[in-house]
């Protein structure tokens, strides 16, 4: 059970077969946990992560009290007034974000109709562009796609201009054809 729980370590990170100089240790699992280095480390982590989860928290709060205070100091009236203001907003919001997806939709179905690659259609923000714009978007976007592939595909594909050794060859012809006879 032992042999399961042992980690080889190496002091100083130098390579264990370098020479005899190396001092090599065999820790424990337990023995590598207690090791301060790896505790101030673990602490460190550990403490951010409270620390971000604490000014979340607070952002939070501090965003519901003035929402509070704010209806506080509103008379009836006000207050529906504001509810109702709320209510439109989160309304239009929940529209906008409908409509972007159904727009991406309708993105996708275009570009498999013209054999434009989907994941191209990334770089569209659907809750700013516009139906009407949606098909010459794609279409631009699949050109400039097409020019860059060819570009690089003729970069390449270029070759250096062949070059020709004639007369090293002719001496060999004429060498082997009076060898010949």
């Amino acid at each position: 059970m032992e042999e399961e729980k042992k980690v080889d370590a190496t002091v100083g990170g130098e390579n264990p077969t370098a020479g005899a100089e190396t001092k090599k240790e065999t820790q424990t699992f337990d023995e590598v946990l207690s090791n301060k280095e790896y505790q101030a480390e673990f602490d460190r982590r550990v403490q951010k992560a409270i620390e971000t989860a604490k000014i979340k928290w607070q952002e939070i709060n501090d965003a519901e009290k003035s929402e509070a205070e704010k209806l506080a100091k509103m008379n009836k009236e006000q207050k529906l007034e504001y509810e109702a203001q709320k209510e439109r907003r989160e309304k239009e919001d929940a529209l906008a974000r409908l409509n972007a997806y159904e727009l991406k939709d309708k993105a996708i179905e275009i570009a498999k109709e013209k054999g434009v690659d989907i994941s191209l259609l990334s770089y569209f923000d659907y809750s700013t562009i516009k139906a009407e714009d949606l098909n010459t978007k794609i279409t631009e976007i699949s050109t400039a796609f097409n020019k860059a592939v060819e570009k690089a595909v003729n970069e390449r594909l270029k070759e250096d201009t062949p070059t020709t050794k004639v007369g090293f060859e002719k001496a060999k012809v004429t060498e082997m054809s009076r060898t010949s006879f």
